[in-house]
């Protein structure tokens, strides 16, 4: 990025209060500890931190220019160092990143949804060439991370995929609106977050601004299997043109013919509109080969050829603690701590059983947060799915999970809660024998990967 602060300062609404008009800045940067000389630093705030107190730090390790809504921040600068103050510093950064999309031209896509947004953004990262395209790293996909990836577009770049994720109303309008895509994609639309909303119909209306603030002639894409997406559908997308993928409904990309892989993953055969394949997914549970579907019609979409198509699915593994199956001699851990709602519980859950076969299943849960005052008869209800998938051992710990130990205690499951995951482990451990399989979930709040790291210093 080589980009003069005259160039953009309108777009960010800001004013320069010291510094030349003509300096160039070489890239932007909202970390002190790790930005590079001759990019500018952008001074957030935070619930923990102050990006304003380290202002002057920022300007040590060489930046071009500092971005600042305290003037009081002026004061601990050299006077030669640019300086533009705005009114919101993280507003701010979504135009400067709207306004640098804005001088490309690739096919971009733009990707939300309840679960598996991030492992169908790393298939579409298998298909697409590091040259040939952008796609969001890690899970850089809120109002911080995806203006922070946007600045990484590049003329060379043909296509771009940007993974947008939300907790709250507006979130998805904002992040539509910086990326600017012609194809949008919802890989489903469940329950998570909402108990930041008022209702389920107001988590999908919100879901549906991805949709609602794209170009109007964008593709949108959907999951056929999935109740909250018809919904949006019928409520949001008349006129529209629409790309179904589905597995048990009616859709352009489908999976047929689904059998195991053993020891991991499915075969199953890969429909489009215009070919039909046999591909493996080394991948556990079946909803990646929906993520799998969602991955194969975006990137049919952005006009990769179908042979990186195919080629990108069967390379997929998945992310650490996304699914991830640890082997540990004859025990298997299948750590899934990114993500918790009923929804991808179920999945879990079901995705344990094709894994497992013959194989004695122990499941440990922690809550599942953001529920609101549905939460105590959500985790009921996974209890219930606990004990009807045949769980021989069920360990929970959290303040809501008890609710499901409760539950699948009553219907007939060995199970148990603890007050610490300590208690937990010191506990589950005495019972596992060879051979076991162990499933470990939990919200991203509830850092379930130390049960996992305890299990596996154990085992």
């Amino acid at each position: 990025m080589e980009w003069a602060i005259k160039d953009w300062i309108h777009a960010v609404h800001g004013q320069l209060v010291t510094g030349s008009p003509e300096t160039v800045i070489a890239g932007v940067s909202t970390d002190s500890r790790t930005l590079e000389k001759g990019q500018m630093f952008v001074a957030l705030r935070g619930p923990n931190f102050d990006g304003h107190q380290f202002c002057a730090d920022a300007v040590k390790r060489g930046a071009a220019a500092v971005m600042i809504a305290q003037i009081e921040a002026v004061g601990t600068l050299p006077e030669f160092v640019p300086v533009i103050l705005v009114e919101d510093t993280l507003a701010a950064l979504g135009r400067l990143a709207s306004a640098w999309r804005s001088r490309f031209e690739p096919m971009v896509a733009a990707l939300s949804g309840s679960s598996g947004k991030t492992s169908t953004k790393d298939m579409l990262r298998a298909m697409i060439a590091p040259d040939e395209g952008l796609v969001t790293a890690g899970n850089l996909n809120n109002l911080i991370g995806v203006p922070l990836t946007v600045f990484g577009l590049r003329e060379s770049h043909r296509v771009a995929v940007f993974e947008l994720a939300m907790n709250q109303p507006g979130e998805l309008a904002q992040l539509t609106k910086i990326v600017n895509p012609e194809i949008v994609a919802l890989t489903n639309v469940g329950s998570a977050h909402v108990g930041n909303f008022g209702s389920l119909e107001d988590l999908r209306r919100a879901k549906a601004e991805l949709i609602v603030h794209a170009r109007r002639d964008a593709v949108i894409v959907l999951n056929s299997d999935c109740y909250g997406c018809r919904w949006i559908a019928e409520q949001f997308c008349a006129g529209r043109d629409i790309g179904w993928f589905g597995i048990e409904e009616p859709a352009h990309f489908r999976a047929e013919q689904i059998r195991p892989n053993p020891p991991l993953g499915y075969t199953f055969d890969l429909i489009t509109p215009e070919s039909k394949t046999t591909l493996t997914l080394t991948a556990f549970g079946r909803h990646n080969i929906s993520n799998a579907l969602c991955a194969a019609t975006l990137g049919y979409l952005l006009e990769l050829d179908l042979d990186k198509i195919y080629a990108g699915i069967e390379a997929f593994r998945p992310a650490p603690l996304r699914s991830e199956v640890i082997e540990l001699g004859k025990i298997a851990i299948i750590a899934d701590c990114y993500n918790a709602n009923p929804d991808s519980v179920e999945a879990a859950l079901a995705g344990l059983t094709d894994y497992a076969g013959k194989r004695r299943r122990i499941v440990i849960l922690g809550d599942m947060l953001e529920l609101g005052d549905d939460a105590p008869m959500a985790h009921r209800i996974v209890g219930q799915e606990v004990a009807e998938r045949g769980i021989e051992l069920f360990a929970t710990t959290g303040d809501l999970a008890q609710w499901a130990s409760w539950e699948a205690g009553r219907m007939g499951v060995r199970s148990g809660h603890f007050e610490t995951k300590e208690e937990l482990v010191r506990a589950v451990v005495e019972e596992i024998r060879p051979g076991d399989v162990i499933l470990v979930k939990g919200s991203r709040r509830m850092a379930m990967e130390d049960v996992v790291e305890a299990l596996k210093a154990r085992l």
